[in-house]
């Protein structure tokens, strides 16, 4: 019966992530200005596009990696649900950064992105850790070789975003161009998870 609740909270815990997610994704495109509205230029709408396309990509990625890590698991711990949230907060914010950016993609709007971008990024990676943590209490496997593939994971991850949000002052748009890369490549060589472990 213990083992069914566990389950039954995973399952709640996934529907939470999911429908939180779907709502970001559809409150980034309903703030893309149309190109008939006062002020509202088709070359501005269609840099919002832009803007709305990477946000959307980065959001959808980490809804792909969040999924991946918590697919084989039959629990979730309390540290999981507290990192899982401040991870929906940090992608919550992630629609409004994305509309001052359409309206004004100044330097200090995609600086501000970047940080959301740099707290779901360690959130996930935090999430990763734990979910390893309670995959390697179930099966055999070799738990300090995964803290030390974490380990330069986490350290290349945070040096990327730091630099970016450096560099968010000086060419904005530029920026934006490589948070996409950055999604793109993430999504073809994603972060190896217990779901691999568990394939082999």
């Amino acid at each position: 019966m213990k083992q069914k609740g566990a389950t039954e909270f995973k399952e709640h815990l996934d529907n939470l992530n999911d429908g939180v997610i779907a709502i970001i994704l559809t409150v980034m495109v309903l703030e893309v200005p149309l190109p008939n509205q006062a002020g509202v230029s088709y070359r501005n709408f269609m840099g919002s596009i832009f803007i709305f396309l990477v946000s959307f990509f980065v959001v959808a990625n980490f809804w792909y990696d969040l999924n991946r890590m918590l697919l084989v698991l039959n629990r979730v711990t309390k540290k999981m649900i507290i990192t899982d949230f401040v991870f929906l907060a940090a992608l919550s914010v992630i629609p409004m950064l994305t509309k001052w950016m359409m309206l004004e993609p100044t330097g200090l709007a995609v600086f501000d992105y970047g940080i959301a971008y740099f707290i779901a990024n360690l959130m996930k990676l935090i999430i990763s850790a734990t979910a390893w943590e309670e995959f390697f209490n179930e099966v055999e496997g070799s738990p300090k070789m995964f803290s030390m593939r974490l380990g330069r994971r986490l350290v290349i991850v945070l040096v990327i975003n730091f630099i970016l949000i450096l560099l968010a002052y000086i060419m904005a748009r530029w920026v934006l161009l490589a948070y996409l890369v950055l999604t793109i490549y993430n999504f073809f060589y994603p972060e190896k998870t217990a779901v691999d472990q568990k394939v082999k």
